[in-house]
């Protein structure tokens, strides 16, 4: 068997094809994942190749981007929880997580050398040209030179064609670094005791500054806009998870990182991207209150029951915003959600928040969800969307049967059971469901 990489002759040659063979390799095997196991397999194997491959070519801003985002794959794979399920041991996804940052730091670093290098050529090229020009107007066509290139030696076949840095690069690699402390930071708000501070000293000591100036230089302030509104709502999320923001803070956390963005309500992402925002926010009031009252919520449940009621309102109406425009994607999924909107509104009336508008409302409120649930489910089977159909019309029996018709949800039972209990499972967990309502539906 030949080794997998020569060391003989130009090893940045060696590298160069190592790694294109690797990516092709990657390329391949990523569209056809078979488990998850498998695909923490072949993220495995590309980090060790990178690593390899990084031994030869250090100084490869390439390389070390491209080896910050398998780790950060690895990351979110492992963070998912989908591989406790497959007994495989792994890694500690913070610190994976760290690890890329040090590694988009460092790509990030090498590119603004190399920037500054080309800039200073750049200008040292165009006076020597000026130089020449005023040389070339005293001289006669006769006695000038034109150097006689000879044609290519055979080494010129293996050259690189290498994209130069610009500023738009370098911005594509301050953004990797946002999007991924805005994985740490949802990893830290699962778990609930990490201190978050370091991610926001991170973003404000080495991003936030180069970010900025990056945005003027390329003209792509929506873009930055939209990536650090996530982060910052993000952030605000880990820092009430970890309790070191209270729910005023949190809330005005959320409202400022969108100012602006919603205003001109004509973008499917930002409105879907705040919407999350806003179930997030409602999320973790409920989780928090179920641990106990929450500071100035103290002395009245009925607080917690307006803003919670509040920020779910705001949600339904971004993603009915987001739904209307025509280059919406995903739109199963964007009913999906908006029909669990209705159900968190309507749970709000039941013990123990009963809160009022949402007891006279949950007829309404019902209907509301099963027409979103049934839509989602007709557009998935339009598009193809198995997985969102199932979901769809798994969600639009259970509302169904609290409705009074629990035909079809026995008919989804006998004909799938165990994905009708997975889907019924994760709505109680999530409070789109109550015991009660299980009672109800004798489920």
């Amino acid at each position: 068997m030949q080794p997998l990489i020569s060391t003989a002759g130009d090893a940045q040659k060696s590298a160069r094809f190592f790694v294109r063979a690797l990516d092709d390799y990657d390329k391949g095997l990523k569209e056809f994942p078979d488990s998850p196991g498998d695909l923490l397999a072949l993220l495995q194997t590309a980090l060790v190749s990178h690593r390899y491959a990084l031994h030869i070519s250090q100084d490869n801003a390439d390389l070390l981007f491209n080896t910050g985002q398998v780790l950060t794959s690895l990351a979110e794979l492992i963070s998912e929880g989908s591989l406790e399920q497959t007994g495989v041991s792994s890694a500690d996804p913070l610190y994976l997580y760290q690890e890329a940052l040090e590694f988009f730091q460092s790509c990030l670093s090498l590119q603004e050398y190399q920037l500054t290098q080309a800039e200073a050529e750049a200008n040292a090229s165009a006076r020597g040209s000026m130089d020449v020009e005023q040389r070339d107007a005293g001289v006669g066509e006769g006695n000038s030179s034109v150097p006689n290139r000879q044609a290519s030696s055979d080494e010129d076949h293996w050259a690189t064609i290498v994209e130069p840095v610009t500023r738009n690069t370098l911005l594509d690699s301050l953004l990797a670094q946002v999007e991924t402390l805005t994985s740490v930071c949802g990893l830290l708000s699962a778990r609930g005791t990490d201190d978050p501070g370091w991610v926001e000293q991170y973003y404000q000591s080495l991003l936030h500054e180069r970010i900025m100036l990056a945005a003027k230089e390329t003209g792509r302030y929506y873009e930055l806009t939209l990536t650090t509104a996530k982060f910052r709502c993000a952030l605000a999320e880990a820092g009430f998870s970890t309790a070191r923001l209270d729910v005023s803070t949190y809330e005005r956390e959320i409202a400022a990182a969108y100012e602006g963005l919603i205003d001109s309500p004509i973008d499917p992402e930002a409105l879907c991207d705040r919407a999350d925002a806003e179930l997030a926010f409602h999320a973790n009031i409920r989780k928090s209150l179920q641990r106990g009252p929450i500071g100035a919520m103290q002395e009245s449940g009925a607080a917690s029951n307006v803003i919670r009621w509040k920020h779910l309102t705001r949600a339904l109406d971004s993603l009915t915003a987001a739904s209307k425009l025509p280059s919406a994607k995903n739109l199963p999924r964007i009913h999906l959600r908006r029909g669990d909107c209705e159900m968190h509104r309507r749970n709000l009336g039941s013990a123990p928040s009963a809160y009022d508008i949402a007891v006279k409302s949950a007829p309404t409120l019902l209907k509301n969800a099963e027409i979103f649930y049934r839509g989602a489910a007709k557009v998935a089977n339009v598009e193809g969307a198995h997985e969102e159909e199932v979901e769809a019309s798994t969600k639009e029996a259970v509302v169904a049967g609290l409705l009074g018709s629990l035909n079809r949800l026995q008919e989804k039972a006998d004909g799938g059971k165990a994905g009708v209990q997975e889907i019924v499972g994760d709505m109680v967990e999530e409070g789109l469901l109550s015991q009660d309502d299980l009672q109800k539906m004798m489920i």
